[in-house]
């Protein structure tokens, strides 16, 4: 009678520790900004479901697009935080954040386990990477395409519609190389020089896609016949029936990674969220899967098929775009980059 007692008493407490836990979780809501498309359909099948069935903690994902810095900017200022966390942020905008006090440093604990998960690099005070992008230029099969970045800007030797991605922290520093700035001083960009050679291509550039979805459907469409792009984008495109050249003659890496918005509504779901992340390499390896893309873990290329290894950028020759030129360079590139767009429409 006594073990029964004892028994029912501790199924008993079990059961109300699992309801203080499940209410806990329930209580949470990690409300997170995507790029959208097709890369939030990765994170949510291959991430954020995995994460919410280990902890009960549903995660709302929002198709942003981008342009990180000017909307938590404007979120700060007029006083409404919408998110948590920021999927695969471009290593600029969050340089730039982190300066600016906007973004959330890892707590210590945290960062040693993200860094012992983690390839060396990858996590910063503030950012565990996650999605870091080759940016390349891509052409469709049926039309002439250049072999160099250079030829890219050569309107005359390879005709035909372009489009651009309207990342400035991405372009200017591709047009800088293809206009002869060298690889190893590439930083700080020589502006002049980059749109320079922007300029000499910008009548044949129909479209600046402001998001990873409008880049594949002018290509797809053939709207445009090449284009400077994100390579998990256009290698998702191939996969779908598009066929493309890819150039990786002056592609660049552009970090990505996850970040907590300082004042998050919820920023303790967030940093569980980034453990999970950085502790699940299967999980990163079939987010890869669909979007080649640079992951943290150690694990990751070790679990993917050759072919999908073989997409990644760190297969090739890149040059790693630095975040700190960005974040000290702002204001001044935000502003030549809008007025140089304003006179390219």
């Amino acid at each position: 009678m006594i073990k029964q007692t004892y028994k029912t008493a501790t199924t008993a407490a079990a059961l109300i520790l699992f309801a203080s836990v499940a209410s806990r979780a329930a209580d949470q809501q990690l409300n997170m900004a995507s790029w959208g498309g097709i890369f939030k359909e990765a994170t949510q099948k291959n991430i954020a479901d995995p994460f919410t069935k280990a902890t009960g903690i549903p995660v709302s994902i929002a198709d942003v697009g981008g342009g990180w810095a000017a909307k938590i900017e404007a979120q700060k200022a007029a006083g409404h935080l919408q998110w948590d966390i920021i999927d695969s942020i471009d290593a600029g905008s969050a340089a730039y954040l982190a300066a600016q006090g906007m973004l959330e440093p890892f707590p210590a604990d945290l960062k040693a386990k993200l860094e012992a998960a983690s390839i060396s690099g990858t996590v910063s005070d503030y950012m565990i990477e996650e999605g870091s992008t080759g940016v390349v230029i891509v052409c469709r099969k049926e039309v002439k395409c250049p072999s160099t970045s250079a030829g890219f800007f050569d309107g005359k030797a390879f005709p035909g519609a372009r489009a651009i991605v309207n990342e400035p922290n991405q372009v200017l520093p591709f047009a800088a190389l293809a206009g002869g700035q060298p690889h190893d001083k590439l930083f700080p960009v020589d502006l002049d020089k980059a749109f320079a050679t922007l300029n000499k291509i910008k009548d044949s550039v129909r479209v600046w896609p402001t998001s990873g979805d409008q880049q594949q459907q002018v290509l797809a469409s053939g709207e445009v016949d090449m284009a400077i792009m994100w390579n998990g984008r256009a290698y998702d495109l191939t996969q779908k029936g598009t066929p493309l050249t890819f150039v990786w003659d002056g592609a660049l890496l552009d970090p990505g990674g996850l970040v907590v918005i300082k004042g998050a509504p919820d920023k303790d779901a967030a940093f569980k969220y980034v453990e999970f992340y950085a502790t699940h390499p299967q999980a990163q390896a079939d987010w890869a899967k669909v979007l080649p893309y640079g992951m943290a873990s150690k694990e990751v290329a070790s679990l993917l098929p050759r072919q999908i290894a073989d997409a990644l950028p760190s297969s090739h020759d890149v040059t790693r775009i630095d975040p700190n030129w960005f974040a000290q360079n702002e204001k001044e590139i935000s502003k030549r980059w809008q007025e140089f767009l304003a006179g390219a429409k």
